[in-house]
């Protein structure tokens, strides 16, 4: 690849600072192969040496793309050979192709995972001492890096196999020599650690298992004949919510494009509001309420099944709002295939939630929770695991009446809902298409609380329906709903990686019992393995590095249920989460971040010990200490950026505000018409731009009527000017005078075709270095935020703790003291 000379070595011999300074060839060393990589690496992707750099980069480049030619004709032919052998297999190929695709993936991918396996196992468990071990993750990182520059299916699935290999030598090595058995506290925090590492290596792998190969479903079509489309009932259940949560969604539910005929459209009030039922029946909406409010939204539901009759339920929380094609988009998949019981889709926010907010992220970043609605969903729903999220999705009415209607043994109704489904052997539908949004939490303590929830409600399952046992399940499905309970387990593993560098540092205890060049060999190749193949599969899911934080930010909360639950499983009750609330004043949450400050703490004792001990210590062991003081630095950055969470910023609306590119017409009071652009819009607002630039802008209070196309109709609303915002355009206040009124506008905006499917504009640089240096900025934000709202009390009283520390001296005879 670099012919450079006839005689590149003896020229490197001669000249040994050209290419390679590091590096003395009359005199190799151990660790020379790794130098030799990462400098022709350097040389190749970063900075070519004068007179090459062209010559070297194209051909580096043009060999990789004929590799990646090669292996996605190589993928090509595997899946057409794959679709071929499933289609001779399955009779009923042709008219359910999704379930010949699961079938053949299923059959083909155990034809060659038992062997892969076995083949992993071999390399796992191959003994090396310590410089076959750096040859052998030498090649395995060079063939990772390729990997990574091939964009094909098969090459992240080899890419899985390489982190499997890497990840598994460690975990092998560390549990058959690094486990000290020297005295009892260094077994005991080792073996806290070890744990910790087991678990998260079996969540990785389960995790790449889930979506190896995903299934990318598309809407199937409905029939041409609207007369033949079933009934279909809408249930929106609430509590306690606003009415100006619920009305979004009672007003989309009606607007939607269904036979009206045929839609039927209930708010399930388990309030028993009376208001509540006046709006519904000025809407023509149904109502219901029931007398006993047991089981909660579980019970509200299975209730409104007991007077419902329509072949289909669709179930929307109260605050999440679909646009006018939901039906159209999902009811296809239940005609097409009598034996889908549910059709689930994402789960989209159109305000933000605390991260998002609090992180001041671009709205084109992924939110937290994006992983799994956008992407682990499309893995389940190849292994036929698809779970009921307990909103945005429809369900057939005889499957749930077969298993006796929504769960009600668990706080997590959805999840267990579909787990009986698929062992009652009804199959899932997932449709990769955001056809409905809702209202995120607004604080970062409404979040955690909801996250309990869920985390008790699925380990809650786990101990009274295991997946893992009883009848009805594939190994597949098996797999996937455990890993999602395994999931909620992280509380405990993060909180021992949070403090897994302390023991050495207040007792010089060795939780892992080996040389420092040792966990170099293997620790640093695991963490960059999994780092990449993480980095590659999330992308455009996940941004880098925040999962650290989403996790220890909810790891002390989840702690304490879910050892509750697994210990008791039957405590525990349902909780509302609040929604559609305001914040009035920037604040820091000081009670919902205390264990982070906690941890905080201890770690910044840590690394005030670890420089003590790297100045003042006669034998300081340096590699061990740059290993855990780098450990800890880590720590510091990520509850850093836990603490950023924290700071509740102000909400400046009322109602959140979603972005919408739009022409509108704007005609002033005269009667002049001007062509304008819409920004963004709310419940009752309208942010508008000019398109002219001579446009001169409008007077505050000035009443104008705004113009918007809807689908094949042009819709005219009155408006009044709130203000003229420079640079950024007109904020109008859009007159509602009824509930007609109020419903035209939901029909223009909130529910139009295809609105929570527009993506936010701009890009997002989410490469691994820009990923962790944003940890870096919000880890920065989440210090100056904690100097800025400290209680007005707590500088003093840290001032006098300082001053009761100081030395005190003699200053006469009489043996009076003074501070020193």
């Amino acid at each position: 690849m670099v012919p450079l000379e006839r005689e590149p070595l003896a020229s490197l011999r001669r000249e040994k600072n050209f290419f390679y300074p590091q590096i003395d060839f009359s005199a190799p060393k151990a660790l020379d192969p790794l130098r030799i990589l990462i400098q022709t690496l350097f040389l190749m992707m970063v900075c070519p040496p004068r007179g090459h750099g062209p010559r070297l980069v194209n051909t580096t480049l043009a060999f990789l793309r004929t590799i990646g030619a090669a292996i996605n004709r190589m993928g090509d032919a595997f899946g057409a050979l794959a679709l071929k052998v499933v289609r001779n297999l399955a009779d009923d190929s042709q008219r359910y192709p999704i379930k010949s695709e699961r079938k053949g993936l299923s059959w083909v991918s155990w034809l060659f995972v038992l062997p892969g396996i076995a083949l992993a196992a071999l390399c796992i468990t191959q003994p090396f001492n310590l410089h076959g071990q750096i040859v052998f993750l030498t090649f395995m990182f060079c063939s990772m890096i390729v990997m990574t520059r091939i964009r094909a299916r098969i090459t992240l699935m080899l890419l899985f196999v390489i982190s499997f290999v890497v990840s598994g030598r460690y975990l092998w090595w560390r549990c058959t020599s690094t486990v000290s058995m020297g005295s009892g506290l260094d077994l005991f925090f080792g073996a806290l650690l070890l744990i910790a590492e087991i678990y998260a290596f079996a969540v990785m792998v389960l995790g790449y298992f889930q979506v190896c190969w995903v299934l990318d479903r598309k809407p199937a079509p409905l029939p041409k004949d609207r007369e033949t489309w079933p009934h279909v009932d809408i249930f929106i259940p609430t509590y306690n919510e606003s009415i100006d949560v619920i009305k979004p969604t009672v007003y989309a539910a009606l607007n939607m494009d269904w036979p009206k005929e045929k839609l039927h459209v209930y708010v399930l009030d388990d309030g028993s509001r009376d208001y509540i039922a006046a709006f519904a029946d000025e809407v023509g909406a149904g109502y219901i309420k029931r007398e006993e409010h047991n089981h909660a939204k579980a019970g509200n539901i299975n209730h409104a099944m007991t007077v419902t009759n329509g072949e289909y339920i669709v179930i929307f929380d109260c605050d999440h709002v679909p646009s006018n094609d939901f039906l159209t988009s999902t009811v296809g998949w239940l005609v097409k295939d009598k034996n889908i019981a549910l059709v689930q889709t994402p789960h989209h926010f159109y305000s933000p939630d605390p991260f998002e907010k609090n992180l001041h992220l671009d709205r084109a970043v992924p939110i937290e929770n994006s992983l799994f609605h956008d992407f682990i969903q499309k893995g389940n729903d190849t292994w036929n695991a698809t779970m009921f999220c307990g909103s945005s999705a429809v369900m057939r009415r005889v499957a749930l009446e077969e298993i006796g209607g929504i769960a009600v043994e668990t706080v997590t109704e959805d999840a267990h809902t579909s787990l009986k489904l698929n062992r009652r052997g009804w199959s899932s539908a997932f449709i990769d298409r955001p056809l409905a949004s809702g209202l995120s939490t607004e604080t970062l303590s409404a979040h955690i609380g909801q996250r309990i929830r869920w985390a008790r409600g699925m380990i809650q399952i786990f101990r009274v329906d295991n997946p893992l046992f009883g009848k009805g399940l594939t190994l597949p499905q098996r797999l996937c709903f455990f890993n999602a309970m395994l999931h909620f387990l992280h509380g405990a593993p993060r909180i021992i990686f949070l403090l897994a560098p302390l023991p050495y540092m207040f007792a010089d205890i060795y939780i892992i019992y080996a040389t420092a060049a040792a966990v170099f060999a293997y620790v640093v190749p695991h963490m960059v393995h999994t780092a990449m193949t993480n980095q590659i599969l999330q992308r455009g899911y996940r941004y880098p590095f925040l999962s650290g934080v989403y996790e220890t930010i909810l790891s002390w909360y989840i702690l304490i249920p879910t050892t509750v639950a697994l210990l008791f499983p039957h405590v525990g009750k349902f909780n509302v989460t609040a929604k559609g609330g305001t914040i009035g004043e920037k604040y820091l949450d000081w009670h919902i971040s205390w264990p982070y400050l906690v941890l905080m703490g201890l770690n910044m004792i840590g690394l005030a010990i670890g420089i003590n001990k790297a100045i003042f210590d006669p034998n300081p062991e340096y590699l061990t200490l740059v290993i855990n003081l780098g450990w800890i630095v880590y720590n510091l950055m990520v509850l850093g950026a836990s603490m950023a969470v924290a700071v509740e910023e102000k909400e400046e609306h009322r109602f959140p505000r979603i972005a919408l590119n739009l022409p509108i017409v704007l005609e002033k009071a005269d009667g002049t018409r001007v062509n304008m652009r819409s920004v963004e819009y709310s419940q009752k607002e309208l942010r508008i731009r000019a398109v002219d630039t001579q446009f001169e802008g409008l007077a505050d209070g000035e009443v104008v009527y705004v113009e918007l196309a809807d689908g094949d109709n042009c819709q005219r609303f009155k408006a009044t000017t709130i203000k003229t915002i420079e640079g950024r355009g007109i904020d109008l206040a859009i007159d509602l005078p009824d509930t007609t009124v109020e419903r035209a506008w939901n029909s223009a905006t909130f529910s139009r075709e295809g609105m929570w499917a527009i993506k936010p504009e701009g890009t997002v640089d989410d490469r691994f270095l820009t990923g962790f240096l944003k940890l870096g900025e919000l880890s920065l934000y989440g210090y100056r935020s904690m100097i800025e709202f400290l209680p007005g009390r707590v500088l003093p009283a840290i001032r006098d703790g300082i001053r009761s520390l100081l030395p005190y001296r003699p200053v006469s005879e009489k043996r009076r003291w003074s501070r020193y």
